[in-house]
């Protein structure tokens, strides 16, 4: 009698994942970094409820499109690479730290603020540093939210058109 172990679609999608997490995280270590989100990574690496990745492009695109993000989906036109970092707000009064301090610092760096969108007690700010070419871009996306702070970092192109608000979003996109 032979057994034959079956997984669910969700298994499949989790493994699979799972090896291409592996496969992009070294791949993506010699891309091209923000001091800002650096600076943001390093101040907090190691605590245990903080979680930071970095993936390709096209991995990226893959998680989006697997979140069901539609608006930002649909803004990104060009992804060569994501970074995510979630820091549990606790973490930045242990070390008296504030986003408004970190906002600063990407100014410092040559961010500029792009848009604010707030939506059900969350605020987005989106920065963008320029690139030498449109596509090119870095947009650092702080994602405020009453237990976590999360920052974003994209590199591509995203079309501010095209961050079109929910039904209770309000969206405010500075030129």
């Amino acid at each position: 009698m032979v057994f034959k172990r079956t997984l669910t679609p969700i298994h499949m999608k989790m493994k699979l994942l799972l090896a291409l997490l592996f496969v992009t995280v070294g791949l993506s270590a010699t891309w091209a970094q923000s001091r800002s989100y650096n600076a943001l990574k390093d101040n907090f690496k190691g605590q245990p409820d903080v979680h930071s990745f970095s993936v390709n492009g096209w991995f990226g695109r893959m998680i989006l499109n697997m979140a069901g993000e539609d608006e930002v989906r649909d803004a990104i036109k060009n992804l060569k690479q994501l970074r995510l970092i979630t820091i549990p707000r606790n973490e930045f009064d242990k070390r008296s730290l504030t986003v408004n301090g970190f906002k600063r610092l990407m100014r410092q760096d040559g961010f500029e603020n792009l848009a604010l969108i707030t939506d059900q007690g969350e605020t987005v700010s989106i920065f963008v540093q320029e690139g030498k070419a449109k596509n090119n871009n870095r947009y650092l996306m702080l994602i405020e939210e009453s237990f976590e702070i999360v920052a974003i970092e994209l590199t591509g192109y995203i079309d501010p058109a095209k961050l079109v608000p929910s039904g209770n979003s309000k969206i405010v996109l500075n030129n």
